[in-house]
C-alpha cells in the first residue's frame, strides 16, 4: 500500500507527534508499504528526500499542508492519507475525494462538533484510546479503529535511581516529582503547581523537589501549533510569577530556555550525559494532571522506566495508568472557540495522591509500571493493531481496484 502521512516533521522534530511519525512511518516501510511524509509547519522547504526509507516531501505554505496535500496525494499515487493531528485544524481536506484517515487524539468530552464535523465522511478514523473510540461512536462517527501509540521499551527502561538523581544534582533521599509537559493552557501547569504546594502543606517535613521539564515562559511556536487564527490555539503562560506567588521558588527546578528549545536526546547510553531516560529515572513519580489528554506519551514513557504516575481522571489519560493514581476533576473551563472542556483537577486530590505514592511500596510500583508499559511496545502495536487495520482497509480503497479496472467513487 502507498501511504501519505501528514503530521509533524519526521526529521528534527521534538513533539510527541514527530516521535510517533518517525516510529510508525519507518516501521510501515519495514512491513513492505511505501510511505511518503508531508511535514507540517512549513518545516521542509527542500526537494523530496529519503529518510530511512520514507520519502519526505516538501511542506506547504499552509501550516497543516492543506495547500499541497491533494497534489502530493496524486503525484505519489497514494492509496491513503493519514493525518496525525487534531481534525479541527483542517478546513478543506475532509471535503476532497481522498481516502483520508484522521488519526485523531480526542482530549475532551463531550467531543466538540468542530472535531466530529470533519470526520463523518472520512474513509476510516484512527484513535489512540478506547475513550476516544466510545466518544466518537456516541456522535455517530463510523469506522473508528483503536490504535494506541507505543514506546521503545528497549530504550525507556529502569536504571539505578540514585545515579540518575545524582546526574541531575539531586540528593538520593529527596522525593522527586517530575512534570514533563509543554507550556500550554491545556496542560494546566499552574494548577499542578498548586497541587504540589498542597502536598508540601500536608507533608511539611518531607525532603521534596519538583522538576518541571518544560518552558517557564510561552513559546512563539505554540501560537501556530494550535492554529491561533482558527480560534483553537493552545498558547502557554508565563509561569514565573505564579511560582514566586506560591512561594515555590526554591522548591521547583526547571531547565533554561535554550535547553528546552534545543531538546535533549532520548538516550545517550548508560555512561552518557543528560537524556530523557535518565530524567524519568530520576523521578519517584510522574505528575501529569492536565486539562485533558488524547493519549499522554509521558505516562507510558515514565512507566517503561519503572516510574509510577498520577494523572487526571478525564479523557484518555486514565487508560495509560498501570501503576499509579488518577485524581478527579472538580470543575472545568473552556478556553477555545470549539468549546473543548478542560478539566480542573482537584488541588487537594493532587496533594493527597502525591502523598499516597510517596508512602507506597516503590519497588512493587516500579515492577507493575514496567509490566504495564510492555503492552505498548512498538513491535506489538504494529503487529496487533496497524497490520490488521491496513489489511482491512485495503479491501475498501476507493477507487475500487478490480480485474476489470478501477471503479469510480460513485
Amino acid at each position: 500500500m502507498k501511504i501519505l502521512w501528514n503530521s509533524d516533521r519526521i526529521v528534527g522534530g521534538k513533539s510527541a507527534y514527530s516521535k510517533i511519525t518517525y516510529e510508525v512511518c519507518t516501521r510501515l516501510t519495514e512491513m513492505g508499504h511505501e510511505v511518503a511524509h508531508t511535514p507540517m509547519g512549513s518545516t521542509n522547504l527542500m526537494t523530496p528526500q529519503d529518510h530511512q526509507g520514507v520519502l519526505v516531501l516538501k511542506s506547504g505554505r499552509d501550516p497543516f499542508n492543506e495547500d499541497i496535500l491533494v497534489k502530493a496525494y496524486t503525484d505519489f499515487n497514494a492509496d491513503m492519507l493519514i493525518s496525525l493531528k487534531e481534525p479541527w485544524v483542517f478546513q478543506h481536506i475532509h471535503r476532497y475525494a481522498l481516502n483520508w484517515v484522521p488519526y485523531a487524539p480526542i482530549d475532551h468530552y463531550p467531543v466538540s462538533p468542530e472535531m466530529t464535523s470533519r470526520m463523518h465522511d472520512a474513509f476510516r478514523v484512527i484513535v489512540p484510546s478506547r475513550f476516544a473510540q466510545r466518544a466518537l461512536q456516541e456522535k455517530k462517527i463510523e469506522n473508528v479503529h483503536y490504535i494506541p501509540h507505543g514506546v521503545r521499551t528497549e530504550v525507556y527502561q529502569p536504571l539505578d535511581k540514585e545515579e540518575a538523581k545524582k546526574l541531575w544534582f539531586i540528593e538520593p533521599d529527596t522525593f522527586v516529582i517530575l512534570i514533563v509537559a509543554m507550556n500550554r493552557v491545556r496542560k494546566m501547569i499552574p494548577r499542578a503547581f498548586r497541587g504540589y504546594k498542597r502536598f508540601k502543606e500536608l507533608n511539611p517535613d518531607v525532603k521534596v523537589q519538583l522538576m518541571f521539564w518544560g518552558d517557564m515562559t510561552p513559546s512563539a511556536d505554540n501560537m501556530m501549533e494550535g492554529a491561533l487564527s482558527k480560534g483553537v490555539a493552545d498558547v502557554g503562560v508565563n509561569l514565573l510569577p505564579e511560582v514566586i506567588d506560591l512561594g515555590l521558588g526554591e522548591a521547583i527546578m526547571w531547565p533554561d530556555k535554550s535547553t528546552i528549545s534545543e531538546g535533549i536526546p532520548e538516550w545517550t547510553g548508560p555512561t552518557g550525559g543528560w537524556d530523557m531516560v535518565k530524567l524519568y529515572n530520576s523521578a519517584d513519580v510522574l505528575f501529569h494532571c492536565t486539562g485533558g489528554e488524547g493519549f499522554g506519551m509521558p505516562l507510558i514513557e515514565a512507566q517503561a522506566c519503572g516510574v509510577p504516575v498520577i494523572t487526571t481522571e478525564y479523557a484518555a489519560a486514565p487508560e495509560q495508568v498501570g501503576a499509579g493514581l488518577t485524581v478527579k476533576a472538580d470543575d472545568y473551563g473552556i478556553f477555545n472557540t470549539p468549546g473543548a472542556r478542560r478539566a480542573f483537577t482537584s488541588i487537594d486530590g493532587m496533594g493527597k495522591a502525591l502523598t499516597k505514592i510517596m508512602n507506597a511500596d516503590s519497588e512493587k510500583l516500579a515492577k507493575r509500571a514496567r509490566r504495564f508499559a510492555m503492552r505498548y511496545e512498538w513491535e506489538r502495536i504494529m503487529e496487533r493493531y496497524f497490520k490488521p487495520f491496513l489489511d482491512d482497509a485495503a479491501n475498501d480503497l476507493k477507487p475500487l481496484k478490480t480485474k476489470g479496472g478501477d471503479k469510480n467513487w460513485a
